[in-house]
């Protein structure tokens, strides 16, 4: 079995489709369509398209779906709808299609069916021989004039779901008609042969699903000398009440007796299904005709499948008047709906991981409905396109693969990976953005905060820098628009940058060093709209220092401490003059972790006196 895969993008769902049987290699299984409602239909100006929205004759429209075989219904009116004249014209333009066409006779002025077989009017009162002449008569002219116009029908129904029998009540089994009714039968038997002994001809019933109608009548006719040489059944799931893998289960079922029990062939002459489930719809409809071309049967015909506007179970879409997915089934394609086709996920690196500078492997797992579906993985790093890794044998691959991919990565900083899988029909899944970091860094992941929603917000964080050189900052944020901000590093200013609208974004930015020790690094807001949301800062040293090491306030008195900690002593400027106890400063620094600062006097203060400055 040959599969094909797709994926429709819709509000709701993902459509997988399968190619279930080949198409080309049943044309003598009957792909039917009943189309008599087209010539009414056109009369009031409908227009048909293709599924590619191409306007165009709905026989030529049918026949690209996959149609091969037409059926058209014959009441015994003198003109107008389903008269004798429109049927022949219908069946001029099916040949010319290179269709075969089905005649149903319904032997009533109007509708035949199982809530009515009403006898024609002018047939009124007729004793049972009588109707059975008209039925010949009837039979053999229509027939006739269709032969004429250069068409032979293949198939014809001598009455439309007989469930009862026909020509009410005279004909109607359960009201003692059912040796009339075999008698009808006959007579519309004879006529077909009369006409073309080539035609084939059909006992049409309903419920397809109840083997216990099937052989009542079925046996009655038998019993009563009827002849006939093809069973017929209607299969609509809707009025069966049963779901669509049910009804096939059921309609196979009867089949396969009725087969055994009568030695006669078997056809779905009727189904359908509703618009509004039109993938529901499709998954029946593949589903019996997969079944009954593997059973040997002989075809199945979906009843106006053209119809839009008043018939709520044909198989066209009003709004766009293209066909619906359900007439794919007749092209032996199954459509699914699924929540997913393809799933990806880059495994290698992980998110904020940390590697060393050289080649590194990026590494994706890729999971696809269908094995050997899987034909390609583009690799993205740093938002350029890095290579693609092709699957050599698609046929040895399951549904589930790993994908290796290297690429160089020497840069020191950010750097951010991710992946895009294709399937063997265009289909694609891509991964998150996987972003990690090349080279080791300082993690800074406590700072102090003044006015952070305000202008002028500063964030602080202390770290001790051991050698002087370049440096790259890289913020991990989230900011709903601009934001300016000015480095500070110590008292000193750095340089500006900006932020920019961003859901957890990184933004870099390298600096020169030149002060060692002990230093405050600040960013201050630039404008009035407050400071970015940083969650994080990390500090890659360039030029091969040490690895910066953040404020240690370990020697600081905490809460509950015992006053006999260690304190910093440093200018304002970020310079580290000298560490002392608390006590020997003379000073408390209460229940707030503080620091102290001596102010010269070229900083404003009185030499000498200390301080206290809240750090957070």
């Amino acid at each position: 079995m040959f599969t094909l895969a797709y994926v429709a993008i819709g509000a709701k769902a993902i459509t997988v489709t399968d190619t279930i049987f080949n198409r080309t290699q049943h044309e003598t299984f009957a792909f039917g369509a009943d189309v008599s409602f087209v010539p009414s239909m056109e009369g009031w100006g409908t227009k048909w398209q293709d599924k590619n929205g191409k306007q165009n004759d709905i026989l030529q429209i049918l026949k690209e779906q996959g149609i091969n075989s037409i059926r058209l219904r014959v009441w015994t009116v003198s003109s107008g709808s389903s008269s004798k004249q429109e049927v022949v014209n219908m069946c001029t333009r099916a040949k010319a299609k290179g269709m075969n066409v089905m005649i149903d006779f319904h032997y009533s002025d109007t509708w035949a069916d199982p809530g009515s077989q009403t006898i024609p009017a002018a047939w009124t009162d007729h004793s049972v021989d009588a109707l059975a002449k008209n039925i010949y008569d009837h039979t053999f002219d229509v027939l006739s004039a269709i032969k004429r116009a250069g068409v032979v029908p293949k198939w014809v129904q001598v009455g439309n779901e007989t469930k009862r029998g026909m020509l009410y009540p005279v004909g109607q089994t359960n009201k003692g008609g059912a040796e009339a009714f075999a008698r009808f039968v006959l007579s519309g038997y004879n006529a077909v042969k009369a006409v073309d002994s080539t035609m084939q001809v059909i006992v049409h019933l309903p419920d397809g699903h109840d083997n216990s109608l099937y052989r009542s009548i079925f046996d009655g006719l038998k019993k009563n000398g009827a002849k006939w040489d093809i069973i017929g059944l209607s299969a609509y799931p809707r009025w069966s009440h049963l779901d669509g893998p049910t009804m096939i289960t059921r309609v196979m079922a009867n089949i396969n007796d009725l087969k055994n029990r009568y030695g006669k062939p078997c056809m779905v002459v009727e189904t359908g299904h509703y618009p509004s489930e039109a993938v529901a719809g499709n998954q029946y409809l593949v589903g019996v005709m997969d079944e009954m071309i593997k059973n040997g049967d002989l075809g199945c015909f979906y009843w106006e499948p053209e119809s839009m506007g008043g018939y709520d179970m044909g198989a066209w879409n009003e709004s766009t008047k293209r066909p619906t997915v359900m007439m794919d089934a007749f092209l032996g394609v199954k459509h699914t709906e699924v929540s997913w086709l393809m799933k990806a996920r880059l495994q290698s690196p992980a998110s904020d991981q940390t590697l060393e500078a050289g080649n590194i492997e990026l590494k994706t797992r890729v999971q696809h409905q269908r094995r050997g579906r899987i034909r390609s993985v583009d690799f993205y790093f740093d938002k350029q396109k890095a290579g693609t890794y092709e699957v050599e044998n698609i046929a040895k691959v399951g549904t589930l693969i790993t994908v290796p991919y290297e690429v160089e990565a020497n840069e020191i900083g950010i750097h951010s990976a991710w992946a895009k899988a294709t399937d063997n029909y265009g289909n694609t899944q891509t991964t998150d953005t996987v972003t990690f970091f090349i080279g080791e860094s300082a993690l800074l992941d406590n700072r102090t905060e003044e006015s952070i929603n305000q202008k002028g917000g500063t964030m602080n964080w202390d770290i001790n820098l051991n050698a002087a050189g370049r440096y790259r900052l890289v913020f991990k944020y989230t900011c709903p628009g601009i934001r300016g901000t000015e480095i500070r590093l110590g008292c000193d200013s750095i340089g500006r940058t900006y932020f920019y609208k961003g859901t957890d974004s990184y933004h870099k930015y390298d600096i020169e060093v030149t002060k060692t020790g002990l230093q405050s690094l600040q960013l201050t807001a630039t404008n009035t709209s407050g400071m970015p949301d940083i969650s994080l800062l990390r500090i890659f040293p360039l030029d091969g220092q040490s690895i910066p090491t953040q404020y240690d306030d370990t020697g600081i008195t905490l809460p509950g401490s015992s006053g006999s900690g260690r304190v910093f002593v440093y200018s304002l400027t970020g310079q580290l003059l000298y560490t002392a106890s608390e006590s020997a400063l003379g000073i408390s620094l209460g229940n707030k972790s503080s620091a102290v600062v001596f102010l010269p006097k070229s900083m404003g203060g009185t030499p000498n006196i200390v301080r206290k400055q809240r750090l957070k």
